[in-house]
């Protein structure tokens, strides 16, 4: 950076004529820097600057000249030790536009000036001295039949600001013989040094991708009068490598002429409502890009303004799954309106389009607004044309719908429940959005159901007539419950007795899978039944057979245990002492590798801890693997998560209960439930904090688990449906009992 340092001291010399500032007299340079933030996308002083060139080109066009339009950017770094790109020095954006003749020196000179044609501010010019010390612009440039030149330089240091401006006329303009027509803006010496070192995180190529993901509407639009475009990177001033952008770099449109027409829309007079405006229109045209998966990463919609990419505002592909490709391709939609250039900026590419919500939000809490066209209308009208542009959206499109409506049919979903879904949604999202939307549905039923229930302030349990009184109770608030809401708790109860059935086959080995494998399999199978491997959502498993609550824990199935997390964070340290070390490769092992077949994590300082074994595995000698579980969770993990109660469950189907007493007295038989259980078993902390954990344990069989469960789902079926059950009529009935498999 020693040449950076270097050129700055010789800068701050040169701005010593106080003549050569130009002073402003009606604002203040102060304010207006504050009130225009600097972007956060570290390439807006070049995507500017670049913008810049491709106008001063095309004005230049427009004079009638004849010449080979150019532009080079060029980046220069220090070295870093072995030689590569270090932290970025300055840019040098160099092109043979119109240049800085007085028209367009004047429109500099002139904050917010909007008379070069292209929608222009003239707030660029902000961006480039946020991110850069100085901005030097050398221009030669033709008035009139006479080739000048001028050089001045932009900043917003304290030299400039004292004297209420940020531009300084280094050279003032003057003629110069033979000279060629071009212009080089160098931004120097970044001011922010994180801004200088992620500059070095870019090279030729990736840089050189950028500005054609950016320019991609604009390249297209000039693509067959394309100016030379070169990508210099320097090092220490000497050239390391170059990309040039070409004609065949530019996709074309895969359609044209594709034009959309969304409604303004405006609040009601109550602002209660929003209402479309009326024949009053706004035209979007839509430039459809298939384009290969290797270089497009997701499909997406774009808002376009002043032919540049707009990052601001997201219209959501709904159409189909963005990060799909089909046949390789994935597809980008430019959207371009005269309306979203005029509504761009300061920062250039800043546009705001609301959604319905927050436009009847700002309606109410100002009393007014403006009328517009809202997001929800742009995102409804451009993916509904995208699936007629593109047959294979299309026949992907309906394959969705068709999966939606199935899963309508066999969970009964409700339409509004699923009103806002779309291709990027997997079915475990699905299903979220669906029982979320219930979840209200439930509250806000359940409300009106309250003023019901308070009526059991008025029994007395004592009283003759008191079970009477009761059942009259529940009969009115079964009967103000929609008759889809039971089909829906029966087809719940169908599901489980399914799963049951599907565990009575695995232990009785009538599965195709059983008879072919040539390994036994049975354990694989009863864990991925109840659990299945490798997941860490409990809240789509069949937990339910060991305990109801278990599915609504955090917890992981078949991880290994040091590398287990919640919530994104692993629960186990990072560092170990020696001690520590050593034991876990003592006597030939590697602790560190075991695995837990599922981990629950309830609460605080609580972990379930479930092993399963193959249903040959006699029980008896598995009995320490959980209290081993147990033993890393309470001496190796996090201080934060400190694991104090463990309960755990040993499962498989070779049971002898001798065999455990035999082996541990302290294990008991459950009376009645036919398992064994140990009320408590010390868990040792090793770990220095003088605290134990306890461990309460049960050891039970799957078949025996399968009864519980059958048992379980007749007792809600009985809840669900009582005998004499008299306040649905028949084919209602009916419709319940054909989801009702007899047990």
């Amino acid at each position: 950076m020693l040449s950076v340092i270097v050129e700055i001291m010789t800068n701050k010399t040169i701005f010593s004529d106080a003549d050569k500032f130009l002073e402003y007299k009606d604002l203040r340079w102060s304010g207006i820097l504050k009130s225009v933030r600097k972007s956060a996308n570290k390439l807006q002083p070049l995507f500017e600057t670049f913008t810049n060139s491709l106008e001063a080109i095309k004005l230049r066009q427009r004079k009638g000249d004849v010449f080979d339009p150019y532009i080079n950017v060029v980046l220069n770094f220090s070295p870093n030790l072995i030689g590569g790109s270090s932290e970025l020095i300055d840019i040098s954006v160099e092109d043979n536009g119109i240049g800085f003749d007085d028209d367009n020196f004047r429109r500099m000179v002139i904050y917010k000036d909007d008379t070069k044609g292209f929608n222009n501010r003239g707030s660029g010019r902000i961006q480039m001295i946020h991110f850069f010390q100085y901005v030097t612009i050398d221009s030669t440039y033709q008035e009139k039949s006479i080739v000048k030149k001028r050089k001045f330089t932009l900043s917003k240091g304290t030299q400039f600001i004292d004297k209420n401006t940020i531009l300084y006329n280094t050279e003032e303009p003057h003629p110069v013989n033979n000279g060629e027509i071009k212009t080089v803006v160098k931004m120097q010496a970044p001011l922010d040094n994180k801004d200088a070192e992620d500059y070095a995180k870019y090279d030729c190529t990736n840089l050189k991708d950028e500005l054609i993901n950016h320019y991609l509407l604009h390249f297209c639009a000039i693509k067959d009068n394309l100016p030379s475009i070169n990508i210099i990177w320097l090092v220490n001033n000497l050239e390391s490598s170059r990309e040039q952008i070409t004609f065949d770099d530019i996709p074309e449109p895969t359609h044209k002429d594709v034009v959309i027409s969304v409604p303004m829309c405006k609040i009601s007079e109550d602002m209660k409502r929003v209402d479309y405006v009326a024949d009053n229109v706004v035209s979007i045209s839509i430039f459809p890009y298939k384009i290969s998966s290797d270089i497009l990463q997701t499909s997406e919609i774009k808002i376009t303004s002043k032919n540049e990419v707009s990052e601001t505002t997201k219209i959501k592909l709904t159409c189909i799954d963005p990060s799909v490709a089909l046949d390789n391709y994935r597809y980008l939609f430019l959207l371009k309106s005269d309306y979203f250039d005029r509504l761009d900026g300061d920062e250039r590419g800043n546009i705001e389009i609301i959604d319905k919500t927050e436009f009847r939000k700002r309606a109410k809490s100002q009393g007014f607004i403006e009328e517009q066209i809202l997001l929800n209308d742009i995102q409804e009208v451009v993916n509904d044309k995208a699936s007629e542009i593109y047959e294979e959206i299309a026949i992907q499109n309906q394959m969705f719908c068709d999966r939606i409506e199935q899963l309508k049919k066999d969970y009964l979903l409700s339409e509004e429940a699923l009103s806002d879904i779309s291709l990027s949604d997997s079915i475990e999202e699905v299903f979220k959005k669906a029982y979320t939307y219930d979840a209200k549905v439930m509250a806000q039923e359940n409300a009106k159901y309250e003023g019901e229930v308070q009526i059991l302030n008025s029994l007395d349990p004592s009283s003759d007539d008191y079970q009477g009184k009761l059942s009259t109770i529940v009969d009115q608030l079964v009967e103000s419950i929609p008759i889809q809401n039971r089909v829906t708790l029966s087809k719940y109860v169908v599901r489980r007795k399914m799963v049951i059935e599907l565990m009575d086959k695995i232990l009785n080995r009538m599965l195709h899978c059983q008879e072919e494998s040539k390994r036994n399999t049975d354990e694989r199978l009863l864990h991925n039944l109840i659990f299945k491997q490798h997941s860490n959502n409990p809240l789509t498993s069949d937990l339910w057979m060991i305990n109801e609550e278990y599915m609504y824990f955090k917890g992981t199935s078949e991880s290994v245990l040091f590398k287990v997390e919640i919530d994104g964070n692993r629960i186990f340290r990072d560092e170990f002492e020696d001690e520590e070390k050593r034991y876990f490769n003592s006597l030939g092992e590697n602790r560190r590798l075991m695995r837990a077949d599922v981990l629950l994590f309830p609460s605080e300082s609580k972990c379930v801890i479930i092993e399963f074994k193959n249903p040959s595995v006699n029980l008896a000698d598995c009995l320490t693997q959980i209290s081993t579980y147990a033993y890393f969770l309470r001496n190796f993990t996090k201080p934060e998560y400190k694991f104090l109660t463990f309960y755990g469950y040993l499962i498989g189907e070779s049971l002898e209960k001798r065999d455990v007493r035999a082996a541990d007295g302290d294990f008991k038989t459950a009376p009645h439930l036919d398992f064994l259980f140990r009320p408590m078993k010390t868990v040792r902390d090793d770990s220095g904090s003088n605290q134990d954990g306890s461990l309460y344990t049960e050891v039970i069989q799957f078949s025996v688990l399968k009864e519980r469960a059958k048992l379980r789902n007749k007792a809600f079926i009985d809840c669900l449906m009582p005998k004499g059950t008299t306040n649905v009529d028949e084919e209602d009935s009916v419709q319940l009992h054909q989801h009702l498999i007899p047990l």
